[in-house]
Parts: structure tokens; sequence; C-alpha cells
């Protein structure tokens, strides 16, 4: 019995031993996996990174190549590149139910504004899928695992060196602009938050200052402009569709 027992708890250091391994191993796939996962279900559009590595022995991390595709209805590939991504995590914390990341510095993040023919922009549409990601993203996560999405806590996020690309379609006209240094603290709160929604507060507030700057240099005055064409254009369609039934109508 005592042989039994004990090549039992041998299996069981054993397959252990194989888990801990497989998850050191494969941690920087697994943040990866995460990133765009988590980052795909806030913006509803395709993320996606190139690379991730991280140093346990520190508790140091890079990230490069992270991008954040276009909302449908325009023509740019991407509407973020988040450039190189530094983080330094408090390993203390990994042993705690709120894992703590003491903070995160985006450097040469890029900014693709584009403002179609219809008036719209790539910006606030991104804001609207982000408003409405993040009341479901959480859900959804939870269903697919079976449990609720993990929390986590940022002491400080920053972004820093970054440009705006604006793009005006109908005037088919570029501008180039900088983009100010953001800087986020305490992301999460004392109790931490997921990280969609901290995903959504970090774009939201990126998005906001961009559109900002946008607005200050008055590239967003051709949206009234356009959108007042487009109405006036279902107007005049709405018209000849009225015209035409009053016809078949003999009236």
């Amino acid at each position: 019995m005592k042989k039994v027992v004990l090549g039992a708890i041998l299996v069981l250091l054993i397959t252990i031993g194989f888990g801990v391994y497989y998850l050191l191993s494969n941690l920087d796939s697994l943040v990866k996996s995460a990133i765009e996962t988590y980052g795909s279900e806030a913006t509803q559009t395709s993320v996606r990174v190139d690379n991730v590595k991280i140093v346990l022995q520190d508790g140091s991390g890079t990230i490069s190549g992270l991008t954040i595709g276009n909302p449908k209805g325009f023509a740019t590939p991407n509407v973020f590149s988040l450039g190189e991504i530094a983080t330094q995590i408090d390993l203390k914390s990994l042993s705690e139910d709120v894992p703590v990341i003491e903070h995160i510095t985006i450097r040469a993040p890029e900014v693709f504004f584009e403002l179609n023919e219809k008036g719209q922009n790539n910006l606030d549409k991104l804001k609207s899928n982000l408003q409405s990601g993040a009341s479901t993203s959480s859900s959804s996560s939870s269903a697919k695992s079976g449990g609720s999405e993990p929390k986590l806590i940022i002491r400080k996020l920053i972004f820093s060196g970054g440009n705006i690309h604006a793009r005006v379609v109908p005037t088919d006209k570029d501008y180039e602009l900088k983009l100010p240094n953001i800087q986020m603290n305490d992301l999460g709160g004392k109790t931490g938050a997921t990280p969609s929604q901290i995903a959504s507060q970090a774009l939201q507030v990126l998005t906001d200052r961009a559109l900002a700057e946008i607005k200050k240099k008055g590239i967003d005055q051709y949206k009234a402009q356009l959108e007042g064409e487009v109405n006036k254009r279902l107007d005049a369609e709405k018209d000849k569709a009225g015209d035409k039934l009053k016809g078949v109508l003999g009236y």
C-alpha cells in the first residue's frame, strides 16, 4: 500500500512539474494570445501582436508589433500601431489574487485617423465599439472559460512620442500631427479590473486625446459638411421615390 501511495504522489509531482514547465516555457505565447483575444473583444476589430518576451527573473517584459485593425467601413488597415511596449511586473503580486503591473510604457504609438465619404471617422466608430464591447466581453469570456475573466492592476500607463496620421478621403488630403504624451495611473483601482475593461479605458483615453488634437487643427470641420451633403442626397432620393410612387398611384 505504501508503494502504491508513493507511486501516486510521484506521478502527481511529475504531472505538476510538467504543468509548471509548460506554463513557464509558453508564457510568452500565452500573453500574446491573451492580448489578441481580450483586445479583439474590447475593440471588436482585429488585434495582432508580433512578439512577446517576458523575463520572469526580474519581471520585465517587451511587446512589439501590436496593431489594432480599423473598424468596418474604413480603408486604412489599422487605427493604432502601438510601437514598442515595455512593462514591469510586481513579482510578489503573482502569488496574490490580483497581479500588479508597475508600469507599461508605450513608445512611438501611431494613430491613423480617417474621415470617409459619409462623414464618419474611424476613431468615433472605435469609441462606439469600445463602449459596447466593454459590457459584453467579460460575459462572453466567462461563457467560454466557464469562469470569470481574471483581474489585474496597472499602476502607471504611459504613451510617449506618438504621431497622428490623418486622412480626409473626400478631399484626398493627408495631415501629420503630434500626439501629446499621455499618462494614466492606477488602472483597475484597488480591487483590479479585467483586461478587457482596462484595454477599453486606455484606448478611450488615447482616442479622445487624438480626436482633441485633430479638432484643434480643424480637420474635423469636414465632418459636418460631409454629413450635410449625405443628408441632402438622402432627402433627394426620398423625394424621387415619392414622385415615382405618386406616378404609380396616379395622383
